[in-house]
Formats: C-alpha cells, structure tokens, sequence
C-alpha cells in the first residue's frame, strides 16, 4: 500500500475512535471456539468480531497484513511441507481486540489448532480449525507485539504469528487469505490462491487511548465553564 494511502486509512481510524463510532463502523460476527485435546487448553469464547484486508473489511474490522514462508513450525512437528507462514497484521481499525483467533475455512487444516470454531449465526454445527493468537503454552504462535505484549491488539499496533502444518489441498499450500468478510469457518469454503481459506476472529474492547481522549475532553469542558463564570 502506498505510503499516502496508508496515511488516509489511520487519518479515518483515528476519525472513527475519537467520534466514539467504532462499532457502527464493523461488521459483527457470532462465533464460538471450542476447546479439543489438541494444543493449549484454551477456554471455550464467544467471539463477535472479524477483522481483515482493509481493501474489503469496514474500517472498523480493518488490518493491514502480509504473510510469507517459515522455516520452523510452532506448537507441532513439520509434516514435511512447505505450508509453514509468518503472518504480519497491523491494526488500523481505530479499535482494539482480545482473544484473537486464527481460523479454517472448510476444507483447509491447521497443524498447530487448539481447538475448533463454528459459525453459529451461518453455519450451526459446523466446526474448523482454529488456534488462539498467543505466546504462551505448547503452541506459542504470537511471535511479537509492538506496543506492549499483553495479547491485546491496539490501533497502530503491529503482530506477527505462526502458523503451522496450513494443509490448503495443495503440495505447497495456500497462504493465508482474509478475503471474506461475515463468513467464517463451516460458512466460507476454502478456495483456490487469491480466494479465502481463513478468517481472524475475536472480541472488541474499549480502547484505552480513545477513553483518556473523552476524558481528557470532559476535564478541557470543565475548566472552561469554571472559567467563564463571573
């Protein structure tokens, strides 16, 4: 993206969280993670939203993302193939989001899962791969933080992760595609490179910085009516 457009994207952002609409400005979504046998033991969420590429997302899901190959696999053992990716997301929603999810589409796999998500609003029943973004247990995926390693993603904040073992129906694989916004596991069937193959969920928080701001402007509003008293 160019450096210009990049700039419009986190002018509309910042837009967006100080005029308090960052919800008007997504796309919710219901999801459900459950927990399986596999990976870290992972309490089972409810997650409400989905964030993806800023050229099809609302943006107030929207993320700045590349990916490329890896060399070593997180959480499991190679199988051999070169589906191993470093993915790289840069927040420039205007919200910030806990509990981040990586997540199959139908016939796409996982190797490094924790557990199973379903669309229950798209597709009830229906239950693909996915793996909670973090760096702790036997599947440490999240790989760095930019502002603070707190497993929240803010505004401006940039991440990258692993994923291990993406089995995509191809000797090579598929990266990683975040193409289909409000369909997501059991409702998004994979498709071929350029098409959707896996979805990042989560949960929209307040955002601190968009808090101090409302307060910062209540005690500016304050003053200047005790100023202007006689």
């Amino acid at each position: 993206m160019k450096r210009q457009s990049l700039k419009n994207v986190l002018i509309a952002a910042a837009a967006v969280a100080i005029s308090g609409a960052t919800i008007a400005g997504a796309n919710p979504v219901a999801g459900q993670f459950v927990n399986d046998s596999r990976g870290d033991a992972i309490a089972d969420t409810i997650l409400n939203r989905e964030i993806g590429d800023v050229n099809l997302f609302p943006i107030g899901d929207a993320i700045l993302y590349h990916d490329h190959r890896a060399n070593t696999p997180v959480g499991v053992a190679d199988d051999g193939i070169a589906n191993d990716w470093t993915v790289h997301m840069a927040n420039v929603s205007g919200v910030a989001f806990r509990d981040l999810f990586f997540v199959a589409d139908v016939g796409a796999t996982i190797g490094n899962a924790d557990g199973l998500v379903e669309d229950t609003a798209g597709a009830p029943g229906q239950r693909t791969d996915a793996f909670h973004i973090d760096s702790i247990g036997t599947n440490p995926n999240l790989l760095s933080e930019s502002i603070l390693a707190d497993g929240i993603f803010q505004p401006g904040e940039d991440w990258e992760f692993a994923v291990t073992n993406f089995g995509t129906g191809s000797p090579n694989s598929f990266p990683p595609a975040l193409v289909s916004p409000g369909v997501f596991s059991g409702s998004s069937p994979m498709q071929s490179f350029g098409g959707t193959n896996s979805s990042i969920l989560g949960i929209a928080v307040p955002e601190p910085s968009t808090l101090s701001i409302f307060a910062l402007m209540a005690l500016v509003s304050l003053r200047r009516r005790r100023s202007a008293k006689p």
